[in-house]
């Protein structure tokens, strides 16, 4: 999406909302007789343009945070892998691999489990 949204309008578009404004109000003074008719349709006009701005306001909300779901999911991805390589590093260094780290209970003695057997 382009980083200026809504984009502004040109100059065209200005001159023809002037034109498009000032007939609307020439035919509910002049035809009409009411100006109260061009309050409400400037009104339906302004409400129509804002809810446009309310669309592209949720379209730039989604577009965020789908941005920012794929940064996190690189993030984690990318975290898991560095965690999966120190853990096998450690493992692979300790002088008794065979060991688990369940084996190693607080108190026990060293080379016996938690029940006092040996390993």
């Amino acid at each position: 999406m382009p980083a200026e949204l809504p984009p502004s309008p040109s100059n065209r578009v200005k001159i023809a909302v002037a034109v498009v404004l000032l007939v609307t109000l020439a035919y509910s003074l002049v035809i009409a007789g009411q100006i109260l008719l061009w309050f409400v349709l400037v009104g339906i006009a302004a409400g129509v343009y804002i809810a446009w701005l309310l669309v592209l306001a949720v379209f730039r909300l989604v577009d965020a945070i789908e941005r920012i779901a794929a940064t996190r999911e690189a993030e984690v991805s990318g975290g898991d892998r560095t965690d999966e390589t120190d853990t096998q590093k450690t493992d692979s260094e300790s002088p008794n691999a065979e060991r688990s780290a369940g084996d190693d209970v607080a108190g026990a003695e060293p080379g016996r489990d938690a029940f006092g057997d040996d390993a």
